[in-house]
């Protein structure tokens, strides 16, 4: 299927389900109201220390919920009766997070990880493989969309950049993921960009995949952004035009 004619270009994806005040990021409520709206949702996963997945989209723990610690060094038991502040919900495991939307709209994976490559992106796709849905992966680590290439080619995949700042991967590699360098190596099927970066020269040399502009915050930013990209990551809003 040509990616230009798919939901990764033509159904605006929301940011970790469609968020509201009593609904956070990456909970049942939230996907819940994107499955109403029809809305594919992009999923936030990393690995805890025990190998266990969930849907959590900071390295600190302490970020969403009141406890603490880094994810990475955290285990399930450490984590389950842990609420995201201001709600009732608990931290989502990858299961459950797959059975709650159980097809219902397709998902897009971005998978966080900084570390060494290859077990858990093999645990991610293993969930994956018996997922009765529609779904696509990405990154912003070239190396975790270099083993899918290697070992799940017919899995799209996208590069999700910005303008990072030194300190985010270091001074080289940081720069060379700003400007797509990586690009050769892991041979994203598209492209995922802050809109707030957009547009800039890095990407238009990529006119060729799919760019999609995540962090689309609201109207303002959409139609701004709207003539830069193919498709449109919100948050907490869905575009009117």
């Amino acid at each position: 299927m040509d990616i230009f004619e798919s939901w990764i270009v033509n159904n605006t994806i929301t940011r970790f389900g469609m968020v509201t005040e009593t609904e956070p990021e990456n909970t049942t409520g939230a996907y819940e109201n994107a499955i109403k709206m029809n809305a594919p949702i992009m999923l936030c996963v990393q690995s805890l220390d025990d190998e266990n997945l969930i849907c959590f989209s900071y390295k600190n723990i302490a970020r969403l919920t009141d406890g603490t610690g880094y994810v990475q060094t955290l285990t399930l038991n450490d984590i389950k009766d842990l609420k995201i502040k201001n709600s009732e919900y608990k931290i989502l495991t990858f299961d459950k997070a797959l059975s709650c939307i159980n097809g219902q709209v397709p998902i897009l994976v971005n998978i966080m990880n900084d570390g060494v490559v290859g077990k858990t992106e093999a645990n991610i796709y293993k969930h994956l493989k018996a997922y009765n849905g529609e779904y696509a992966v990405s990154s912003a680590n070239p190396y975790v969309l270099q083993w899918f290439k290697e070992n799940a080619p017919d899995v799209w995949r996208g590069i999700k950049s910005c303008k990072f700042t030194d300190k985010y991967f270091g001074s080289i590699k940081a720069k060379k993921l700003t400007k797509l360098k990586f690009n050769k190596l892991c041979e994203p099927d598209f492209i995922l960009y802050n809109a707030c970066d957009l547009p800039n020269k890095y990407v238009r040399k990529y006119a060729t995949l799919p760019i999609i502009a995540y962090d689309v915050l609201n109207e303002h930013d959409y139609l701004n952004v709207v003539k830069h990209c193919d498709n449109v990551v919100s948050n907490g809003f869905t575009p009117e035009i």
